[in-house]
């Protein structure tokens, strides 16, 4: 066989203090008072972002593929955005939520981030108008906060 087929043995530089480490990484997994008795899962940050990223990158993909007038998909589009919303399906399945606030009415206690307002005749309350970026949750946790455009009540006060 060839020599880059060969698979190296590990080479532990202290057995001693790798059993250790990973016994700690165990402990740490167990459930515990502090957690409610629930199971920690421990997840790289860079996982975490990169779920933040293709959900991001599939949303955005995802709203251009459809008619801002009607909501249904533009024709050009349609043989693509069956796998767009596939794959928006698929990280569902690994309770990934993406959340599109537009058309919400808002709340100044929600957890958005607001880019700018517009002030809009007619409004009693303040409504999303335009999301930027998506609300994505992964179980239930936040993992990026979404960004909104709001419309505004305009002022009924004249200038004399």
């Amino acid at each position: 066989m060839p020599d880059e087929f060969n698979i190296p043995t590990p080479q532990w530089p202290d057995e001693e203090k790798f059993v250790e480490a990973m016994a700690a990484q165990i402990k740490a997994l167990r459930p515990s008072a502090e957690s409610g008795g629930e199971t920690r899962k421990v997840v790289p940050v860079e996982v975490v972002k990169a779920i933040a990223d293709i959900a991001n990158h599939l949303w955005k993909a995802h709203t251009k593929m459809l008619d801002t007038s009607t909501g249904e998909v533009r024709e050009e589009m349609k043989r693509v955005y069956r796998h767009v919303d596939g794959s928006l399906e698929s990280l569902t399945g690994i309770g990934v939520e993406v959340k599109d606030h537009t058309g919400d009415i808002f709340d100044y206690g929600l957890p958005l981030k607001v880019i700018t307002t517009q002030p809009t005749p007619g409004l009693t309350r303040e409504k999303v108008i335009e999301t930027i970026k998506p609300t994505i949750y992964w179980q239930r946790q936040i993992i990026q906060m979404g960004e909104v455009v709001i419309a505004t009540p305009a002022s009924t006060e004249t200038q004399a």
